[in-house]
């Protein structure tokens, strides 16, 4: 009866996820900027319709596709390259769903050029899939320390109350749902590594596969990968473990492996394997992080939009006190987060819902909250502890409802503007 229970209960999520998503998608349609292919969204993705079907052809996709994509990606025709700055990590996890939509594509009475309906609902299938893929491998993470009732809310608060539901539901393009999944993978694996390690060159392979793809889905994400090799006590015994060449060999292979159609590509583009994908965009403000900004800005800013954050910062204080496992890698991987993000030239990250980089974090973050949502005793207290998670839930999807996508404030402390998405009845 309890694996019934569990297995309704996945089928009946997967249905309220999906209807989600494409009754979000239901009336954009194509060829605008709420699509799940426009802008960055087809900047990841044109990796996919380049290999497999223009073979890299600029002058053999549909007339002005990428400007009807909002420029995510540029068509040189005088020169015939199909550029894009972005790196194809996440047109790597899309691939399976692709390659389905293309071949269902001419029998379901589709355009089988990469862009028609059919190819964006795929992306909203494989968001939804790693989404689902994360759930699981958090779960099975935090039942190690948690309760399954506590491990369940922790969920549910994660998502609700965070933009992590922005980012799997309606931008399903975004590599930010993708990041999330491969964060828990990383994570799951060092949690399981002594069962997960039967066979050194296997577990050097799945390591490599997921280290490399954290890396080319999104750069940044390198900080949560150093960092996160310390994630528990054992890390000593762990890496003397796989200091051996059965591991370290295959380790390495599987990340040239990963990075050789990365560098492909670049030489395809400029003559060299190694280029800055991203010229003209840097850290110029190093010497005076926006972090005010960052956090509490009209624009984007992470605590004004999602205020459930909040929690999680106070649980990792309590974690502190409480002198916790992790509670110090996760509190200097967050914090140095924070600057390097207040640290970019576009701190607020363009188009979004509220600081979109801190998404994958919340793998990390899901452990104070949990903790949290533990901690209370008292029975009032616990009641004004979960009215206040429900509260700031609320307000959260509010605000995505609400949201058009895009800050159209005059500037950065327009709190009119703030004012008028929070007034602003759900579209």
């Amino acid at each position: 009866m309890k694996t019934r229970f569990k297995a309704l209960f996945w089928i009946l999520l997967t249905a309220l996820l999906v209807f989600l998503a494409f009754n979000r998608h239901s009336k954009t349609g194509i060829y605008y900027y709420r699509s799940q292919i426009y802008a960055d969204k087809a900047g990841y993705y044109v990796y996919l319709p380049a290999a497999f079907i223009y073979k890299f052809d600029a002058n053999l996709f549909p007339d002005s596709v990428d400007i009807k994509t909002g420029n995510g990606f540029q068509l040189d025709t005088v020169n015939n390259k199909v550029r894009t700055k972005y790196l194809y990590g996440v047109s790597v996890m899309e691939l399976p769903f692709f390659m389905i939509a293309h071949l269902l594509a001419s029998p379901l009475g589709f355009e089988a050029n990469g862009f028609s309906l059919i190819y964006h609902w795929a992306i909203d299938l494989a968001a939804l899939f790693y989404l689902l893929l994360s759930f699981l491998l958090l779960y099975k993470i935090l039942r190690q320390q948690f309760s399954n009732k506590t491990t369940l809310l922790t969920l549910f608060f994660l998502f609700a109350g965070t933009n992590l539901f922005y980012y799997s539901i309606q931008e399903t393009g975004m590599s930010h749902v993708y990041s999330f999944f491969l964060f828990s993978l990383w994570i799951y694996q060092l949690s399981f590594w002594r069962k997960l390690n039967r066979s050194p060159a296997l577990f050097g392979f799945t390591s490599g596969l997921v280290a490399a793809l954290i890396v080319v889905v999104r750069p940044l994400n390198l900080l949560f990968l150093l960092l996160s090799i310390f994630f528990n006590h054992d890390f000593s015994q762990r890496i003397k473990a796989q200091l051996q060449w059965r591991f370290i060999l295959p380790f390495l292979l599987t990340i040239v492996l990963v990075a050789s159609p990365q560098l492909a590509y670049w030489n395809y583009l400029s003559g060299s394997f190694f280029t800055n994908p991203y010229p003209g965009e840097s850290f110029t403000n190093w010497a005076n992080p926006r972090i005010v900004e960052f956090l509490f800005s009209p624009n984007n800013g992470l605590l004004l939009y999602n205020p459930i954050v909040l929690i999680l910062f106070a649980g990792l204080v309590f974690m502190m006190l409480h002198k916790k496992e992790n509670a110090r890698l996760i509190s200097i991987t967050i914090l140095l987060l924070i600057f390097i993000s207040a640290s970019w030239w576009s701190w607020h990250f363009g188009c979004g819902f509220a600081a979109r980089n801190f998404v994958e974090y919340y793998v990390l973050l899901s452990f104070p909250l949990a903790y949290l949502i533990r901690f209370p005793k008292a029975k009032k207290v616990k009641i004004l502890f979960y009215l206040l998670l429900l509260l700031f839930s609320a307000y959260n999807l509010k605000m995505i409802y609400s949201y058009g996508g895009c800050w159209f404030g005059e500037n950065n402390w327009d709190w009119a503007q703030y004012a008028h998405w929070i007034l602003k009845w759900p579209a």
